[in-house]
């Protein structure tokens, strides 16, 4: 994941929109949060190929006994975010509602709590795309579309800032169901938190009873399995693979027609240099007092996966 996260922000160097100071804070730290929900989920993706294959199905039967379990806390007065979160996490699974749920309990002590009558703080939100059936979560603050961020660990990837990702979009696309700040998000979490601590053995209890109901031959629907799919948009990755190899303009850089004729590679040869000068920098802003010697020695590996952000294992 750091690798994914520093290809990530050297591609958006490349892309000329510099990840720096508190921005650079904040997508480590959701990040991270990604990271953590995967760890609590480690059976995987109930409804993803590749999980399903790699434990027979039996990530599938776990998040439907996962979902039985949070009925149960529904119809006790849960809110459906809590009762989805401790379901996925009884379940050690989840589809895309489980993995957005929890990203959202997990993420809130996070949030920046407003400080001002103009700093309003942040906000984490569960968003609905208006025509897949997907969840995730999303985090923003009053600075508008450009600092949106897409916490989704359900996708491969690090988190990424939205007009980056696979949701990019209108705003018509997508439907904000739930909004948490810092105060409310940490009261949500610690009704979560009560439930597992003080019910965990009825909440076992009703799990393995829902693996017996749910049985040993349940599968999904084909049409209900998806391929593991990047949070890297395609139209960003394609921006940033062109952007790698365009020649530099050599006349906008004021080089003499003399050296130009000597050297008719020249446009592609600054491009290198200057693709590397920016890797340099990136190192040396996810290394914090690294030297240059350190740093030259990232560019190649983070040249390469910026390249490729939406490949499996990048």
């Amino acid at each position: 994941m750091d690798r994914q996260l520093r290809g990530y922000v050297m591609a958006r160097a490349i892309d000329g929109r510099h990840v720096e100071g508190p921005d650079l804070t904040r997508l480590r730290n959701a990040t991270a949060t990604v990271e953590q929900v995967r760890a609590l989920l480690p059976s995987g993706r109930g409804n993803v190929k590749d999980d399903i294959a790699r434990f027979g199905h039996e990530s599938s039967r776990r998040v439907e006994a996962g979902r039985l379990v949070k009925n149960m806390l529904v119809e006790h007065g849960l809110p459906r975010v809590v009762a989805y979160a401790a379901g996925g996490i009884l379940a050690q699974a989840g589809n895309c509602a489980e993995f957005a749920a929890l990203t959202i309990m997990l993420h809130v002590p996070l949030l920046k709590e407003a400080s001002s009558g103009t700093d309003k703080g942040e906000f984490i939100y569960l968003v609905k795309s208006q025509w897949i059936d997907h969840d995730w979560a999303e985090l923003r603050d009053g600075r508008g579309p450009d600092y949106h961020m897409v916490l989704d660990p359900w996708l491969r990837g690090p988190a990424v800032f939205s007009a980056d990702s696979q949701w990019a979009g209108d705003a018509g696309d997508f439907t904000l169901s739930l909004e948490h700040g810092h105060a409310s998000g940490l009261k949500d979490r610690a009704v979560m938190e009560t439930a597992l601590n003080g019910n965990s053995p009825s909440l076992l209890a009703r799990f393995d009873q829902g693996l017996r109901e749910v049985g040993p031959t349940m599968r999904y629907a084909p049409h209900t399995v998806f391929p593991s799919m990047a949070v890297v948009g395609r139209g960003f990755q394609r921006r940033v693979q062109l952007k790698l190899q365009a020649p530099v303009d050599v006349a906008k850089a004021r080089v003499p027609p003399e050296v130009r004729a000597l050297n008719p590679n020249l446009r592609r040869t600054q491009r290198a240099l200057l693709n590397e000068v920016l890797a340099v920098g990136v190192a040396r802003q996810m290394d914090v007092g690294a030297g240059i010697r350190s740093a030259t020695q990232e560019v190649p590996g983070l040249l390469d996966a910026a390249r490729r952000l939406r490949d499996k294992g990048a």
